[in-house]
C-alpha cells in the first residue's frame, strides 16, 4: 500500500476561535474557506486548517489510492482509528508512537506511477 504526504495539514484545539485570531490578527494569515467548525488559512505551498477539537494537535495528512486498504494496513501495524469518517471526510489514525494524521483517499495522485 502506497502512501504520500499531502500539503494539507490541520491544527485542532478547544479553543479554536482564539487560535484562529491569534493566527489571522497576530500572525497575519487570511481565513480563505470557513466551515463551521473548520477555517482555511491562507498558507501557500501548504493548505491549514484550524478545527475545533477537544485536545491541542497539528495533524498532518498521509494520501492513499484505497482508503479501506489503507485502514486495514495501519491497524494491522498497531495504529489506532481515532476517528473514521470515510471517503472524503475525517480520517484520523494515531500511529504506534502517538503521533496522529488524517488519511485522505487520493487515487489520482498516485496515477502517475
Amino acid at each position: 500500500m502506497p502512501f504520500k504526504f499531502s500539503r494539507c495539514f490541520a491544527m485542532e484545539h478547544p479553543q479554536h476561535e482564539k487560535l484562529i485570531d491569534f493566527y489571522t490578527d497576530v500572525i497575519g494569515l487570511k481565513a480563505v474557506q470557513s466551515g463551521s467548525p473548520q477555517v482555511e488559512l491562507d498558507t501557500p505551498p501548504v493548505r491549514l486548517f484550524v478545527d475545533k477539537g477537544e485536545r491541542q494537535a497539528l495533524i498532518f495528512e498521509l494520501l492513499v489510492p484505497d482508503l479501506n486498504m489503507a485502514r486495514k494496513e495501519l491497524e494491522d501495524n498497531g495504529c489506532e482509528i481515532v476517528r473514521w469518517e470515510g471517503r472524503g471526510k475525517t480520517c484520523y489514525v494515531r500511529d504506534p508512537f502517538g503521533f496522529l494524521f488524517n488519511v485522505w483517499e487520493d487515487p489520482e495522485a498516485f496515477a502517475t506511477e
